[in-house]
């Protein structure tokens, strides 16, 4: 725990947890327009997530699964709440959330299992889910909040996350880590450690052997769902991007509190997943336009970014849209038969980039 002294220290300073600058982007992180350049497969308002087994790649959006077919989806299933995260295993069992609160299995030799309760407390918030061998990991962004409140969550600091998994063919599960700063997307290391991003903390976790280590941190964005890459590492989705503003409103809680009370939350000085939309939203006028034009360098209130990051945890490359862009919102990436396979739920499309051309314009 740190110090009380050094805490105090740190505020009146504004240093560390105190401070409200931000990373740049830049080197492997340097802005390019490559999301918004990117083929639109579909267009899927409210799109959630994106999986893929040996054979078949998996898109959901509001309580709907589809399955890629041809150059189009082709719906598959029709669940009786909205879906707020898939997973795959390789034999093309389907896990899916419904509503952040129940874990489902779809198919294979246990097709109905379901959970709704990890050490005792019932799941609220479940945000991504990971297949792993006869093991599913769940992460859970909040115990206070349903997971479409992630931005009240932000904006009261929450520490109530947590990691748990289910060994559905055993009957039993467990909790892995708890009092995360909004846990959102986990996969497995190289090196057997389970990663797991901490959005609110702008990090991913290692965690081995019952502790956390910082695998990747001080990202200049919100990190939240990742998905194995060809030739190891990741690709690693970021919903959206830090701003100085919303780091000073963060640390002023008389101002946050009475903002929250009083504001709809549409319009909270606070990330989102697409913006623009309204004359209400902060961040306008010239901090944005100039001669009628959204700057791209504009503090970004939405925000694309997606990362490759090696399996070291380096940071090899990045894929974006910028603020004066459409393809907001990054909640899911997949790599699949030579492409990558991208959720804008900003936009409500599902866009799709040939490796070739990544590999050869990402930064």
């Amino acid at each position: 725990m740190k110090n009380p002294l050094s805490a105090w220290l740190d505020r009146l300073l504004g240093r560390g947890e105190a401070a409200t600058t931000v990373p740049i982007m830049d080197g492997a992180l340097r802005p390019n327009r490559l999301l918004d350049e990117a083929h639109v497969l579909a267009r899927l308002p409210g799109i959630e997530d994106i999986a893929c087994s040996a054979d078949q790649l998996w898109v959901c959006a509001v309580s709907d699964v589809y399955r890629l077919a041809g150059d189009g989806l082709q719906k598959v299933h029709s669940l009786p709440a909205p879906v707020t995260a898939l997973a795959a295993a390789p034999d093309g069992t389907l896990a899916v959330a419904l509503q952040g609160r129940k874990v489902l299995l779809l198919g294979g030799a246990h097709d109905g299992a379901e959970i709704d309760q990890v050490a005792g407390q019932p799941l609220r918030s479940v945000n991504a889910l990971a297949f792993g061998a006869q093991t599913l990991w769940i992460t859970e962004g909040s115990r206070q909040r349903d997971y479409a409140q992630w931005s009240h969550d932000l904006m009261e600091l929450g520490r109530s996350g947590r990691v748990c998994a289910w060994h559905w063919a055993e009957g039993r599960s467990k909790e892995v880590a708890k009092d995360l700063a909004f846990a959102f997307g986990a996969a497995e290391g190289a090196d057997g450690a389970l990663l797991v991003s901490e959005s609110w903390r702008h990090r991913v976790l290692a965690l081995r052997d019952g502790q956390a280590q910082p695998w990747l941190h001080d990202m200049p964005a919100y990190p939240s769902r990742m998905a194995r890459a060809a030739g190891g590492g990741f690709w690693l989705t970021c919903f959206a991007a830090r701003t100085q503003l919303v780091e000073f409103v963060l640390r002023e809680p008389t101002y946050r509190k009475r903002m929250m009370a009083e504001i709809d939350p549409a319009y909270w000085i606070a990330p989102a997943l697409s913006s623009g939309h309204s004359y209400l939203e902060p961040l306008q006028g010239a901090g944005v336009k100039q001669m009628g034009i959204v700057k791209p360098w504009a503090p970004p209130r939405s925000y694309g970014l997606v990362i490759r990051v090696s399996a070291q945890g380096r940071i090899e490359s990045s894929l974006h849209s910028r603020v004066d862009g459409h393809h907001h919102g990054i909640t899911a990436v997949a790599e699949f038969d030579g492409a990558l396979y991208v959720a804008s739920k900003g936009s409500g499309q599902l866009l799709r980039l040939p490796l070739a051309s990544i590999q050869g314009s990402a930064a």
